[in-house]
């Protein structure tokens, strides 16, 4: 689904250029954003892949290390940095909401996983649940603060 809607917004991003750039903000400072954003998701990322791998091999619940961030760290690097950064170097302030529409649909879709997680898991992961976020990365910022 995101990516057939990424592939429409990408669409109407080029059909109907320049209307949907964003020009509030110079590009200059977009491709910087853009380059922060992919630099900080793909590392990301790739900690969350390699953490993933490690903790369904030995059957384990993880909370720490990136898990401390959110519960669902391979969704949030393309959420909240990849595609927001692709999208800015692209310049397209419709497709920005893409991340928007990603985030809507994993909600939905990740309730299947969390169950299955509660089901192995069980009170551990309740009380995990309880303390971080979903998708969206902010507990790191509360453990800092």
């Amino acid at each position: 689904l995101s990516i057939v809607y990424s592939i429409i917004m990408f669409s109407l991003t080029r059909y109907f250029y320049p209307i949907f750039q964003i020009k509030i903000v110079p590009y200059r400072v977009l491709v910087i954003l853009a380059i922060i954003l992919i630099v900080v998701g793909i590392p990301f990322f790739i900690i969350s892949v390699v953490t993933v791998m490690r903790a369904y091999n030995s059957n384990t619940l993880v909370t720490s290390g990136i898990f401390r961030c959110c519960r669902h760290p391979l969704y949030a690097s393309w959420v909240v940095f990849i595609v927001p950064g692709i999208i800015l170097l692209v310049n397209s302030w419709i497709g920005l909401t893409t991340p928007i529409f990603m985030y809507v649909v994993l909600r939905i879709l990740v309730k299947k996983e969390e169950i299955y997680l509660e089901n192995v898991f069980g009170s551990e992961y309740l009380d995990y649940k309880k303390k971080v976020p979903s998708i969206l990365p902010y507990g790191c910022l509360r453990k800092m603060v």
